[in-house]
């Protein structure tokens, strides 16, 4: 699929003539795809048309400005099309980048597959070359710089895009953007050399590319070729790049492109970001790099004679260890005999990224005579596809190794960074780059307590880790970093922010680095802007271990409040892992998403990683292994493997401490573990201490399994035995949640005495306020559901107080949406969804009323993808404590999440996201009570309709 690029704002578009749909030539097609994008979009006119697809200029309705519009033609419609369509605006929207073309949307409506995408003024290189000619060196250089940046981005996503030409960058007035990623694909390592995988434009296809396989090296290939171009205006005829014609082209730059276009993959760039150097490096010729290291040593010479600023100055030249990696030694096969100088570069890349190393390889310039440094020599031995490399100091007797693979020798290097900066350092790791002095530990108590709480964080020992990030700020009170990384992990244990943490570090934030006060500032944002400030800070530094951590962690537990699916945050996760492959927090994370999403082999993957780093001492870091543990058996292994390993963890949880064991039963309806909710509850419902929570746990399980009668039973024994209000009222509440939003002729029948018993709460001077306003917040909300407006006004009368700003919106935005205005209804409510679970939660079905009310209002505009939104909701994992006392909002989410699945089905009808609902709907509801059975079986004829793959 050769899409076109993305065009400009100007009257004329593309590079071919009739592309323009002006006033007097519209199609019925043209007609058709404007009433399908309404009222969200305003269809203007035609951009350009490639191989599957047709760009479209409109105008978004919302925001007021123009967008894109890809559109795959309904004469190429097939189901391989459909989804080669849909897999590249996920691809693009996965790779958020300066160079790459942001996508917004991917949506289907009247039969119509388009996905919406930002528009670009301007021109693709062709047009340019055809129009204009080759670009100037620095024009040519820089649009070189930015192609490689947008690749190097897909390659560290593991995305191979096949089809880089001039077509297909585009000259912003920014930069140059990468765009049409049709046929782009997360290729395997099979898939790399299967000759059917043949697919990109021949004039710019890698040798190799004709014969199926295809990798990175084919798209630095590719890049070349469009980079020559560029230079040149003239097209590389593939010939041997040390004979091609080369007029035209800067000598230093022609170095650097010989490489990137030699026939051998093994002979070229074997990174992006390498290549991306070394063309940027050739604005500055060697004779221009010896002339300013001769003028700055001048100057440090004619300023050291200076007594006032002499030893400052020379400090600067002596702080830190400064590493020069030589190229390495290469033995092995002649294909592969310029890895030796690629490891040096990646190396002294990877070393750089540790406090006070500063390191250079073969591909950076040399250091002056001044600066001191320790020259590091080696050699990288190859047999078969594994590769040892070894280094050490060239004056000196000790020696480093590391064992990898020529498949991932990256990831080997980062490993021999970090076994190199240990030795170093003597065994001590910082988990981040270089950091001012001013921001950390500056005693030996402080810096040992603190580089402690480095390795145990790297570890996911969360207790330990806060005990010693407090014991360093408490040893230091000037180290803010202590204070930053105490907040910081505190925040992940969900504990309540300690003002005597937060105060510290935010009075000195002007001492932070650029991405910390980064972070710091978006930390104090509400959830969207909270969001997207963590997301920017990851586009500015997407090198900065904790902005990459924090961003995929807000999209984890908090994205789905604001329509992110959970999975969104599985790719920064893995981004996390490729700067730093043993941070266990980001694999303990991966391993409860994908157990939660139902991918047992990327769970029993991440699982193996975190197992390898060993027990731990404190009670909590044991708990949520233990939890990981029980969620996978219960999810994927059988109820009698899901029993013997809640009896084990049980036991490992108590030896170590753990005395919450029962948030464990409450949390397992997260991972879709109904049934070892229940098993676990009836276990623990025979520990006095744990009864309660056991019968709470209970209960939510049988609601996600569509068995409300047993919920209702596990609710009534819990009354009775604890003679609590609070949960007779939580009954109360279920019911008149499920006439409201899933009734049946049951529920209906049983209203009366539900709304009686709501009335007289909300009515009865000795119940506590709170649970007055609660009961007459509901019994509002169901009576507006039920079209008995009356009733609900006298609901609202009855508590006697007013209801908290929170619930007293969204019955008002209710009231609007039953009288017809259901975009009124909308506005009314966007504030609430920003609202997080905290202590004061108004009511626990708020969030589920909230988000089920909003999806079908949406619908009733006609909106899908703002329903799609909606329904996302409950994959969020927003605990802000152990659920071991009153139900959380994030627990009465989840028991509603099998109800949203099934929605969401059958909102989409079609598609992977519709086949994983109807296949949860088809697994969880198959033991429900009679509807649910009914709609389990009904799931499994979709299933079967749709051609839904079998889940793994």
């Amino acid at each position: 699929m050769h899409g076109p690029g993305i065009p400009r704002g100007r009257l004329t578009f593309g590079t071919a003539a009739g592309m323009f749909s002006g006033p007097g030539n519209v199609s019925a097609f043209f007609e058709r795809l404007r009433a399908a994008l309404a009222p969200e979009y305003e269809l203007l006119r035609e951009l350009g048309r490639g191989g599957m697809g047709t760009v479209y200029l409109a105008r978004d309705a919302a925001l007021e400005c123009l967008v894109g519009v890809k559109v795959l033609r309904p004469g190429l419609w097939t189901a391989e099309s459909v989804k080669q369509f849909v897999d590249e605006a996920r691809i693009l929207a996965n790779l958020r980048h300066p160079n790459i073309v942001p996508v917004h949307k991917v949506d289907e409506r009247d039969g119509l597959n388009f996905y919406v995408m930002d528009y670009l003024e301007g021109d693709t290189l062709q047009g340019h070359l055809e129009k204009h000619g080759r670009l100037s060196i620095a024009a040519a250089r820089k649009l070189g710089r930015d192609l490689l940046a947008a690749l190097g981005k897909a390659h560290r996503k593991g995305v191979i895009h096949r089809d880089v030409k001039p077509a297909n960058v585009f000259l912003d007035e920014e930069g140059a953007v990468l765009t049409d990623f049709g046929i782009a694909r997360r290729l395997s390592v099979v898939e790399q050399k299967d000759p059917l995988i043949l697919e990109g434009t021949a004039a710019y296809m890698a040798p190799e590319q004709f014969a199926g396989v295809a990798d990175e090296r084919t798209d630095i290939f590719a890049a070349g070729m469009v980079i020559y171009e560029a230079f040149t205006g003239r097209r590389w005829d593939k010939g041997p790049a040390e004979i091609g014609n080369w007029s035209g082209v800067p000598h230093n730059v022609a170095r650097v492109l010989r490489r990137a276009l030699a026939l051998a993959p093994s002979d070229r760039w074997h990174d992006a970001a390498i290549f991306r150097r070394e063309l940027w490096r050739t604005r500055i010729s060697p004779y221009q790099w010896r002339a300013m290291w001769l003028t700055a040593a001048g100057l440090v010479v004619g300023v050291v004679a200076t007594a006032q600023w002499g030893d400052q100055l020379l400090g600067l030249f002596r702080q830190g260890p400064r590493l020069q990696i030589e190229r390495l030694a290469f033995a092995g096969p002649p294909t592969e005999r310029l890895l030796g100088d690629s490891i040096s570069c990646a190396l002294a890349a990877a070393l750089r990224k540790y406090p006070d190393v500063a390191a250079r390889g073969a591909c950076d310039p040399p250091w002056g005579w001044l600066r001191r440094r320790t020259i590091f020599a080696g050699q990288a031995q190859a047999t078969g596809d594994q590769i040892e490399v070894t280094l050490g100091p060239r004056r000196g007797s000790w020696r480093v190794a590391q064992a990898t693979t020529t498949a991932s020798w990256r990831e080997g290097v980062n490993d021999l960074a970090a076994v190199l900066f240990d030795s170093l350092l003597g065994g001590s790791r910082f988990l981040e780059p270089s950091l001012p002095r001013a921001v950390m530990p500056k005693n030996p108590v402080a810096r040992k307590a603190f580089l402690d709480g480095e390795h145990l964080l790297a570890q996911a020992k969360w207790g330990e880790a806060y005990a010693s990030y407090g014991a360093a700020a408490a040893a230091d009170d000037t180290c803010w970093m202590c204070f930053w990384r105490h907040a910081e992990v505190g925040r992940w244990l969900g504990l309540a922010q300690d003002t005597a943490d937060v105060a510290p570090y935010r009075r000195s934030v002007a001492v932070f680095p650029p991405q910390y006060r980064g972070l710091i500032a978006a930390e104090g944002q509400a959830l969207s802007n909270r969001i997207q400030g963590f997301a920017a800070v990851v586009r500015r530094s997407p090198d900065f271990l904790f902005g990459q951590f924090r961003f995929a962690d807000e999209m984890f537990h908090r994205g789905p409040l604001v329509g992110h699916e959970r999975r969104e945050a599985v790719t920064p996760f893995t981004d996390v892992l490729r700067e730093r492959r043993d941070f266990a927090p980001a694999w303990e994370h991966l391993a409860m998403a994908s157990i939660a999403d139902g991918d047992s082999v990327a769970a029993d993957d991440a699982m193996v990683q975190l197992r390898a780093t060993g027990p731990s001492r404190d009670a909590v870091t044991a708990q949520i292994r233990a939890l990981v543990e029980v969620a996978f058996a219960c999810r994927f292994r059988g109820s009698e493997r899901c029993r013997a390993v809640i009896v084990a963890q049980m036991r490992e949880a108590e030896a170590a401490g753990g005395t919450t064991i029962d948030a464990g039963a409450r949390w397992l309806p997260y991972f879709d573990g109904q049934a070892g909710a229940i098993e676990l509850g009836r276990m623990l419902q025979r520990r006095a201490p744990l009864a309660r929570s056991a019968l709470l746990a209970q209960a939510f399980g049988a609601l996600g399994l569509g068995r409300v009668d047993s919920a209702r039973a596990a609710l009534r024994r819990a009354t009775a035995r604890f003679g609590e209000p609070s949960i007779a009222l939580f009954a109360d509440e279920l019911d008149a949640a499920l006439v409201a939003f899933d009734p049946d002729s049951a529920g209906l029948a049983g209203w009366s005495r539900v709304q009686a018993s709501l009335a007289d709460r909300a009515s009865l001077p000795t119940t506590p306020p709170h649970e007055r306003q609660r009961a007459a917040w509901m019994l509002s909300i169901a009576s507006h559901r039920l079209g008995a407006p009356g009733e609900a006004a006298r609901a609202q009368r009855l508590s006697g107080t007013p209801l908290p700003w929170a619930l007293e919106r969204l019955r008002s935005a209710a009231d609007v949406a039953s009288r017809g205005d259901p975009r009124q209804a909308l506005s009314l409510t966007q504030p609430l969804i920003e609202i997080e679970a905290q202590a004061s939660d108004p009511d626990p079905f708020f969030r589920t009323v909230l988000h089920l009310l909003r999806a079908e209002w949406y619908q009733r505009l006609g909106s899908r993808e703002g329903a799609r939104r909606e329904l996302l909701w409950y994959q969020n994992s927003d605990v802000y404590r152990y659920p071991v006392d009153r139900p959380q909002l994030a627990e009465v989410d989840w028991a509603f999440g099998i109800l949203a699945r099934w929605r969401l089905a059958r909102l989409l009808q079609s598609g992977d996201v519709a086949c994983r609902a109807y296949e949860d709907v088809k697994r969880l509801w198959a033991s429900g009570d009679p509807r649910y059975r009914a709609r389990a079986d009904s799931a499994a004829s979709q299933l079967a309709s749709l051609a839904c793959k079998e889940a793994p």
